[in-house]
């Protein structure tokens, strides 16, 4: 992973020295989606186990850097272009937020709108109004409970737990628990630990409050679906993928008075069926959605990749690194996903 890390930084180091006009030409790409989750000052127990992210004046540095380079568009510019009302300028970029914490509201927004920039926050209907923690959130809090805890009577409980279901160690979890059938285990676990995560959602509260979701709609901010409860769709029936994609628009649509549908795939969307895009099109509940596969096109019409920012690179050896894998992408045959029909075992239940 080291090694990997560091070829990234070098392979961006060397992509970074030339004009993103090149790049441009080169790759034929005009529209960039760029995705986050989480800025801040501070060490974020919910999420500092599961990626990096990063501060604010990072933060800030990249949107000043990018804005020097491209034109911040809006999710209801990429609307009117799908409707063939309008088309975008040349080196556009839509700014996105996954997963609705709260300091999308406390530092994002404030950043945002003092530079003007539009940009869209995709919230998961189970978690806004801090109603439940995603399965992440509770394994990063897990994890920096057993990153400190000197008692071996938790720590024995532990072992247990993860020789019982065949994980090795704590931080495996994560990964084990991506099976949505297997995600009660982190409960066992925090019982282990003594760890109350309603008490938790209750003191932190983590995630938007559905004002903090109205306040920024209310400052001219787009809002999103990003599912009910986070789950990774390549596991899911096509029905389940379906039902958590309807109701999670169905919720904000309906509870913020929204007259568009845009939804982002939680995690990613590889495997996702063709056979899902165009029953939940045919519907009209879902306008326009966005997977997180870099910079890549996508057979789906109607759905963009993205890529992220939060990696521990400047925003300009991001975009120019995924330039380049576009770049190769496109010598190598393969700068666009291919949606097939549902897989056998996965068809819809009619």
């Amino acid at each position: 992973m080291a090694k990997e890390n560091i070829k990234k930084r070098m392979v961006s180091c060397i992509f970074s020295m030339i004009p993103f006009s090149v790049w441009s030409e080169f790759t034929g790409v005009r529209f960039l989606a760029t995705m986050n989750h989480m800025v801040s000052d501070d060490d974020v127990i919910y999420v500092k186990h599961l990626y990096h992210y990063k501060n604010i004046k990072e933060f800030s540095s990249d949107i000043d850097f990018i804005l020097r380079k491209f034109i911040p568009i809006s999710l209801l510019d990429v609307l009117e272009l799908l409707k063939g009302n309008k088309s975008l300028p040349e080196k556009s970029i839509l700014f996105t937020f996954d997963d609705g914490f709260k300091e999308m509201y406390d530092i994002v927004a404030p950043i945002l709108l003092e530079k003007g920039v539009p940009a869209t926050f995709f919230i998961n209907s189970g978690f806004t109004d801090n109603k439940q923690l995603a399965y992440e959130n509770k394994a990063s809090i897990l994890i920096e409970y057993f990153k400190k805890e000197t008692n071996p009577k938790p720590f024995t409980a532990l072992n247990e737990i993860l020789t019982e279901i065949g994980v090795e160690d704590i931080k495996s979890i994560i990964l084990y628990a991506e099976n949505q059938s297997k995600r009660p285990v982190l409960d066992k676990i925090a019982e282990v630990a003594s760890i109350d995560f309603n008490k938790f959602l209750l003191s932190t509260k983590p995630y938007l409050s559905s004002e903090q979701v109205k306040g920024l709609i209310d400052s001219g901010f787009t809002i999103g679906a990003h599912s009910i409860d986070h789950p990774i769709y390549s596991s899911l029936s096509l029905d389940d993928q379906l039902h958590q994609t309807r109701e999670s628009l169905r919720f904000i649509r309906e509870k913020f008075n929204l007259d568009y549908g845009a939804f982002a795939f939680p995690q990613h969307d590889h495997d996702v069926s063709s056979d899902f895009f165009n029953k939940l099109h045919e519907e009209g509940i879902m306008d326009v959605s966005f997977g997180s596969s870099g910079m890549i096109d996508d057979s789906a019409p109607l759905n963009y990749q993205r890529f992220g920012l939060g990696k521990s690179m400047s925003a300009k050896r991001i975009i120019a690194f995924h330039y380049g894998k576009r770049l190769f992408a496109n010598w190598g045959g393969r700068d666009k996903i291919i949606r097939g029909p549902s897989k056998p075992g996965q068809e819809l239940n009619r």
